[in-house]
């Protein structure tokens, strides 16, 4: 059975477990980076978003954290999902008048679509994410006449990884969901594991992340719609010896 590395947060972990094991794969969680809560932000939040026209929702994370803080403006004002799997989030939360792009999971599909030609001019939009970030959307919607603002609900912070779990699994590919955790796992790899970490077959979603990974050293890199897509295309006689 091929073994793949999830790069990415440990909340984020099952659902990429299950895709894994329904598609053969054996599933190794290996997160150089965890999230946790700003309480401030969220303290303040419902005073933030009091003034919006509308909420942006950069990642599931974002929705599970900031979601118990919204109140009523789950369904009174528009909410605008990244990607399909963030929209998913804020249906299970209760969240009501969700507009999320058809094609694509990032700002720029976002900003694409409809629901900004109906927004009041210089309405305020409050984009929920995490500390940092691309700054794109929102020097976007302010050329767009909007007066966007941050409300910066977690933060990510990195963690040191097992090593030894690295080399006994021997993974053959991995799955990475942010260049911050690209860039984490390059940066803790010791010595004697970069070219064995940098001949990994790497899934992305992003081309940003992509470009990311070649730019660490990484050889082989596959930017795909969805982690199942990845695992069904790729059998292990694709995978670089």
């Amino acid at each position: 059975m091929p073994a793949i590395l999830l790069i990415r947060p440990e909340n984020r972990l099952a659902p990429d477990i299950a895709i894994c094991a329904a598609a053969g794969w054996q599933a190794i969680p290996f997160s150089p980076i965890r999230i946790a809560p700003i309480p401030d932000t969220l303290f303040r939040l419902p005073q933030t978003i009091a003034p919006a026209q509308a909420l942006f929702w950069v990642s599931p994370t974002a929705v599970e954290i900031a979601a118990p803080h919204i109140g009523s403006l789950k369904t009174k004002i528009p909410h605008i999902a990244v990607g399909s799997q963030t929209a998913q989030a804020l249906r299970q939360q209760g969240f009501a008048n969700i507009h999320t792009p058809q094609h694509g999971n990032d700002s720029e599909a976002a900003l694409a679509l409809p629901i900004w030609h109906t927004l009041p001019q210089g309405g305020t939009i409050v984009i929920i994410r995490g500390q940092g970030g691309r700054e794109h959307l929102a020097q976007t919607l302010h050329q767009r006449g909007f007066a966007a603002q941050y409300a910066e609900c977690y933060q990510r912070i990195p963690q040191p990884l097992n090593w030894q779990t690295f080399q006994a699994a021997q993974a053959q590919a991995a799955w990475v969901t942010s260049s911050q955790l690209a860039q984490e796992l390059f940066t803790q790899c010791p010595q004697a594991f970069t070219q064995n970490l940098k001949s990994l077959l790497y899934f992305t979603q992003h081309t940003r992340i992509a470009q990311t990974l070649t730019a660490l050293g990484a050889s082989h890199v596959h930017t795909v719609a969805r982690l199942s897509d990845a695992l069904h295309h790729f059998s292990s006689r694709s995978i670089p010896k």
